[in-house]
């Protein structure tokens, strides 16, 4: 009677670890059809198939555990069930991880295309800003060059740079330049704004 007790103490302790085997099996497939794990638990999985056919071959004659195990046994079997047909959607491409996935990649993408945008905008903001700087240094010595040869000093810094802006188009265009220089001259008695080309190209290259 004593033997028969610890035998039951014994598959009692077998079966709780059973159950709980099963359980966590469950909670890392899960993890794994939600994309949380990128590796499938298999030997996990093979294990419990290996411990449940262990299991059905002992000889139970306390017949609550006989039923507790019968249970465990119909849960395994629904578990296996739901794993193969998660499985069988991950392999046809139709399962929600891997539209979640693909859905991940689409936003992925579409970030990554209004970083590049926002990168470009952040340098044509500081290219914008060096050149606004540029003229306006150039409007400043133009001013003071007029002033000194006793031209009118009367335009505005808009109207310069505007024009300056116009005349870097066409020298660019005509001379096929990365970039056009202004400097301040006098000549005879007046001073001018002249273009330099920089960084020309052969256009027949």
């Amino acid at each position: 009677m004593a033997r028969q007790g610890r035998a039951d103490r014994q598959l009692k302790v077998e079966l709780d670890e059973l159950e709980q085997k099963l359980f966590i099996l469950k909670i890392n497939f899960d993890k794994y059809f939600t994309g949380l794990e990128r590796r499938e638990p298999y030997r996990d999985r093979e294990e419990m198939r290996r411990t449940m056919r262990e299991m059905m071959k002992v000889h139970i004659t306390n017949s609550n555990q006989r039923f507790r195990l019968q249970t465990l046994r119909a849960r395994w079997s629904s578990v296996d069930q739901y794993i193969n047909r998660n499985l069988v959607m991950i392999e046809r491409g139709t399962h929600p991880k891997m539209k979640f996935r693909a859905a991940m990649r689409d936003r992925e993408r579409e970030f990554a295309k209004l970083e590049q945008a926002a990168r470009v905008q952040r340098q044509r903001g500081k290219q914008v800003r060096a050149e606004d700087a540029a003229m306006q240094q150039i409007f400043n010595k133009y001013v003071e060059a007029r002033s000194a040869c006793g031209q009118s000093s009367g335009m505005t810094y808009d109207s310069v740079r505007d024009a300056l802006r116009k005349q870097v188009r066409t020298m660019k265009s005509r001379y096929n330049c990365d970039s056009v220089k202004f400097r301040v001259t006098v000549e005879n008695g007046k001073a001018k704004l002249k273009a330099v080309p920089v960084g020309m190209q052969d256009k027949t290259s």
